[in-house]
């Protein structure tokens, strides 16, 4: 099943693996380099903010949560603290189309 275009999996392969009994099961390949984002402001985290509000907040959508995870040192939304600075991509980088198709 592909990940959802708006998912930070989206633009990733998927690929067919041998599991340990045998079984062939589609994983999602893995990023191992962070994308390269067209910087647009920087934010200074405060205390009591949540990565998915402050998503809400700068992209209109809190699902967009790991866009600020990509473009920074931040590797899990728990190790977000007060005081961090956040680069904030362009929200252009962050929209996508999607169809209403499930499969």
């Amino acid at each position: 099943m592909p990940a959802s275009p708006s998912s930070r999996f989206g633009d990733l392969p998927i690929l067919s693996v041998t599991a340990p009994d045998g079984s062939q099961r589609n994983v999602v390949a893995l990023r191992l380099k962070t994308q390269a984002l067209v910087h647009l402001t920087t934010y200074r985290v405060r205390e009591g903010d949540a990565i998915d509000l402050l998503a809400a907040r700068m992209y209109g959508d809190e699902g967009l949560w790991w866009r600020l995870l990509d473009g920074n040192a931040i590797r899990y939304p728990l190790d977000l603290t007060a005081g961090d600075l956040l680069d904030v991509a362009g929200s252009a980088q962050v929209t996508a189309t999607t169809r209403a198709r499930t499969f």
